[in-house]
């Protein structure tokens, strides 16, 4: 008998999930890959980015849908989050080795292919600062948000749209 609660044991081990204890992932673009936040429970996105990303798409290797992001952010009066703030703003599982990047809008869209993106964006915060935040994921994917505030100190909101990227 003890030979089968052995082999029992054995199989009930080899049986177990091997993702157990790991963040939850997304099977969306082919691979597993940790989700970040782009909404808070209950957040109403504004119409005119629903809007933008309708039918928007990131071309690279994988052309992916642009998503809105609507985060509150107590922006403090200045403005749009660092690096690590918005790590941290997006659930990211390491904020201050990220390696996110901070890049212009005309830096980014050098073609000016997204144009209509960054101007719902702009729309969408009456005009504040606009930038692109590239959040590096696994392999040769990133992610590129493009944010900006709306209103001001606790009550503002880090408003705008992202997509994943397969640069290869």
């Amino acid at each position: 008998m003890s030979n089968d609660d052995d082999y029992m044991a054995f199989l009930n081990k080899a049986n177990e999930d091997p993702s157990k204890g790991v963040p939850k992932v997304s099977s969306s673009g082919g691979g597993k890959m940790a989700q970040f936040k782009t909404t808070d429970s209950g957040a109403q996105v504004p119409a005119l980015l629903r809007e933008a990303t309708k039918d928007a798409f990131y071309v690279s290797d994988a052309d992916e849908p642009f998503v809105p992001v609507y985060l509150e952010w107590d922006e403090s009066g200045k403005g749009l989050p660092d690096e690590e703030e918005f790590a941290s703003l997006i659930n990211h599982p390491d904020p201050s080795n990220a390696g996110i990047e901070i890049i212009d809008p005309s830096d980014w869209d050098t073609r000016g292919q997204y144009n209509s993106i960054v101007d719902a964006v702009t729309k969408a915060g009456k005009g504040n600062d606009v930038k692109v935040y590239r959040v590096p994921r696994e392999s040769v994917k990133v992610e590129y948000w493009v944010v900006t505030t709306e209103g001001k100190g606790k009550s503002a909101k880090l408003v705008g749209v992202k997509a994943l990227a397969v640069e290869s």
